[in-house]
């Protein structure tokens, strides 16, 4: 469990498994993975407590089984890349909602717009890319020993609480990808899934779940707590009304159902309950 003396060490530790999972395109990725990265981690994990020397020495032997940064480029593709075939996604989103661009990609852009963060035009992943949570969780880390060294104002999410909100939830799914593909792609030499057990391995750690248990339930926004407290029970009124017909029409929906009655609205729209089909597979198809 992290201290006010390991946030530090904690926040080193998630950013560089945050580069870690960034396509290995630069000349140097395979030395730095090789070579600098397991020795940052083995002395980080010491610092936080976590227990990582299984997977640690098993992701050194197979990143020294890579003869050179092609054949690790080609891996990174077949895992995560390639066009047409099913394989594990690194927008970790789909293993929460089932789908791309899901609720938990909003609630994760709406995180880090709290805490004063813009999406970069340059940057092209997606707010649910697990490089972008893990860097932004490096970020809340170091905030939060910030704060308890000289006092500032802590950020306004807590990084257990994304952890336990998000990260939580799609870690294991997403390791057992990786190992299923890992097989399916007949990658023997496959690195990227000791990388997944060892963020599981620092994850759980920093949320105290045993292996096989499920995450806590995600924490309401406390702005939304408060105005769910304000406004239960309250009727619609008029004026309720009028905004959301305003921003329905501001974004070119329809909006003549708005005055008529939830109760009554299915019959008087000629509506019919219908079954919802059943939620998409998480592991996504790109298209070929």
């Amino acid at each position: 469990m992290t201290t006010d003396t390991t946030r530090v060490s904690t926040s080193d530790f998630f950013l560089c498994l945050a580069r870690a999972f960034a396509i290995p395109q630069a000349a140097e990725s395979l030395e730095l993975l090789r070579d600098a990265l397991p020795e940052d981690l083995a002395e980080l994990a010491t610092d936080c407590g976590y227990e990582i020397d299984e997977p640690l020495s098993d992701f050194r032997a197979a990143i020294a089984a890579i003869p050179d940064a092609n054949r690790l480029l080609v891996i990174y593709s077949r895992l995560f890349l390639v066009p047409g075939d099913r394989h594990p996604s690194l927008n970790t989103g789909a293993y929460l909602d089932g789908t791309v661009a899901g609720g938990s990609v909003t609630a994760m852009e709406t995180c880090y717009r709290r805490c004063g963060l813009e999406k970069n035009a340059a940057v092209q992943d997606l707010p649910d890319h697990l490089s972008v949570q893990l860097e932004f969780l490096a970020r809340l880390f170091a905030a939060e020993s910030q704060a308890c060294i000289t006092g500032a104002v802590s950020p306004p999410i807590a990084a257990g609480e994304f952890l336990a909100s998000f990260v939580g939830r799609w870690i294991g799914s997403f390791r057992a990808d990786l190992e299923e593909a890992g097989r399916r792609f007949k990658l023997a030499d496959n690195p990227y899934r000791h990388l997944a057990r060892i963020l599981e391995r620092a994850v759980r750690a920093e949320v105290a779940l045993q292996p096989g248990e499920a995450p806590p339930a995600p924490t309401i926004d406390p702005e939304i707590g408060r105005l769910r407290s304000q406004l239960t029970g309250k009727p619609i009124t008029e004026e309720d009304l009028a905004i959301i017909r305003a921003r329905l029409a501001a974004d070119g929906l329809p909006s003549d159902h708005v005055a008529i009655p939830v109760d009554d609205r299915d019959r008087i729209m000629g509506l019919s309950t219908m079954i919802p089909p059943a939620a998409a597979s998480h592991r996504m198809a790109s298209p070929g």
